[in-house]
Parts: C-alpha cells; structure tokens; sequence
C-alpha cells in the first residue's frame, strides 16, 4: 500500500515538473530556450529590432500544444530534426496551414486591418481564382499563378487541379485548398521585418526628431521562400504607347505592381496592371485605396472637396476601370473626358 502512495506522489511530482517546466519555458526570455538554437538565432535578432518585440514569441508561433496533437507533433519534429546531426538547415518556412494560423493571430491585435481585408478582393480563397469560369476560359491555370495567388501552397498546380479535358471540366483535386485565403497578410507583410517600435510623443522644448523607419510592407518571394522589403523593389518602366509613363515610385505602388502587372512590353491597362495615366499620372496607389481593404469611397472628397474648379461631382462620373463602357476609368481620364473644346 505504501508502495502504491508512493508511486502516485512522485507521479504527481514528476507531472508537476513537466508542466512548470513547460509553463517556465514558454514564458522565458526566447534567448535561452529556442534562439539558443541555430536556426533560430537570426529570427530572434530580427524580431529584437522589430515592431513586434513587445510581443512574445508564443503570441504569434503558439506553443507545443496550441493546436493538439498537431502541434505537439510539429515542435517534436523540430526538436528530432534539429539533433539528427546530418541535417542543417538555417532557412526555416512555415507551413501554409502555420502561416494561415498566424494570420488568424494577427487579426486579434490588427482587428481594423483585418475587417478591411475580409472585405477586400485579396480575401478571395482557392475556388474563387481557380475555379473563376470567365478566366479559365481565356488562359488556363499554370504555375506562375502562385506567385500571387497561394504564395504559400507546398505543391504545384497538378497537385492542386485536374487540367484535364474542357475548361469547364477543371476542378481542385486538393480539397482541403478550396476555402483556403489565397493572398493571406504574410503575402504582404513580414512579422520580423526591422523597424523601432513607436513611441507616444511627449511635448518637450526640443524639437521632435522623427524615428527612421522601413516600410510595413514586404513582398513574399514564392521562388526563394523569403520576403523582400517592398522599398527594394525594382520601379518597372512604364510605356503608354511610346510614351515613357511618370509612375508613382514609393514602397507600396511597388508593392501593388509586383501582382497588378503589365504585359511583357510594359504597357499600361495591360493584363492586370492600374498604372494611371492622365490627370491622376504619378500618383500612389494608396492615395486612393485604403491598404487592407482597397476601399476608394472617400478618396475623391481628399483632392476634390468642394468641386469648385469646374463644378462637375466625380462621385456620380462612371469611373470604374470594370466596366468597358466606362467614359471616365479613373486610371485613364484625363482633363477631355469631361472638358471638350468649345469654338
């Protein structure tokens, strides 16, 4: 009998151990648990110098057991891979499902970010861009979809869908993609981008120095499983026929071009590319959309508020570039779409 009180004392003890363990480990400063390793070691000194360095690493990562047995099997892979020794490998990826959770995080902090990005066109999942009718009709899916549409997916697009037979006879062989958002926040953003966290300014009799800071956004490179700041862009000359096009050069007018792109020769209203030309030439594409939700309602009361240089209301103009028949494209008008010379 004691023998048996006993066993179930040191049992409890031993449990008590694990968890507080796990509970001390989780809580520690990440420079003695998981940047000790290697692979780690140059996320930690990212994510120091980044926004977010208030924020715990669980916060976003979550722990051995945030998701149950997957996750339990995820960090133990990890942890076996790590001490193999006839692997190493400091370039580590998440998993599209780990990205997908991560973005699910974001959204508890950015909640207005998130709200404009349900709402947008960049919420679109799987079904929508590959199973879209209309567009299959005219160019069949082929691989370098992907590289704005599900930068994350692990497989190819064979993988993905059966391309057999007629347009109309495609589907998604992968089911479990089909609801999936293909253009998820890390598309655009880079959690452990480097950037000094904001502080609340405080009146002083010194003059307020302004803190240097990167962009907020970074395009994922789906063929290096990387990011790359938008400010290192490359600024793609434009042509509007012959006419070299003065577009905008800052950080997210790259950014958006990366994926709203030209034809091969660069010509503006090409294939997916919004480059404006006209009286709108050289503009930035958020001095009109919103960033997370692309919203324009608002953006013409910002230049055009009382409407007072020729009386005509630009809110009641059809300036969709959606519409064919649109007289005024707001990418394209320009002073004759509404002014024609009187003799």
């Amino acid at each position: 009998m004691k023998r048996k009180y006993w066993i179930l004392i040191i049992g409890a003890a031993l449990m008590l151990l694990v968890v507080g363990t796990y509970r001390l480990w989780n809580v520690a400063d990440p420079a003695n648990t998981c940047a000790r390793c290697h692979e780690v070691a140059p996320s930690h000194a990212t994510w120091l110098g980044s926004a977010h360095a208030e924020v715990s690493c669980i916060e976003c990562h979550g722990t051995a057991l945030s998701c149950g047995f997957r996750s339990l099997k995820e960090k133990t892979g990890m942890v076996f891979t790590h001490f193999k020794g006839n692997t190493r490998s400091d370039n580590i990826c998440l998993t599209e499902t780990q990205i997908l959770e991560i973005s699910d995080r974001c959204a508890a902090c950015h909640r207005s970010e998130y709200a404009g990005w349900l709402a947008s066109g960049h919420a679109v999942n799987y079904t929508e861009i590959f199973m879209d009718a209309e567009h299959n009709a005219s160019e069949k899916p082929y691989w370098d979809c992907f590289r704005c549409h599900g930068m994350f997916y692990e497989g190819n697009i064979h993988t993905l869908m059966n391309l057999d037979g007629k347009p109309h006879e495609w589907k998604i062989i992968d089911r479990k993609q089909e609801l999936r958002p293909a253009i998820p926040c890390l598309s655009c953003h880079q959690i452990h981008a480097e950037n000094p966290v904001s502080r609340r300014f405080v009146s002083t009799t010194t003059a307020r120095i302004p803190v240097e800071r990167n962009p907020k956004t970074a395009l994922y490179v789906r063929a290096d499983k990387t990011h790359l700041r938008s400010d290192l862009l490359v600024k793609v000359q434009m042509m509007d026929g012959e006419r070299e096009v003065s577009g905008a050069g800052d950080p997210n007018t790259l950014l958006c071009m990366q994926c709203h792109a030209p034809n091969f020769v660069r010509q503006v209203g090409s294939q997916d590319d919004r480059t404006p030309i006209g009286v709108h030439e050289g503009i930035s594409c958020t001095t009109c959309h919103q960033p997370h939700s692309g919203n324009t309602r608002a953006s013409c009361d910002q230049c055009h508020p009382a409407m007072s240089n020729c009386g005509i209301d630009v809110k009641n103009m059809n300036t969709t570039y959606k519409d064919r028949r649109s007289p005024n494209d707001i990418h394209r008008i320009d002073c004759k779409s509404c002014h024609t010379n009187k003799k």
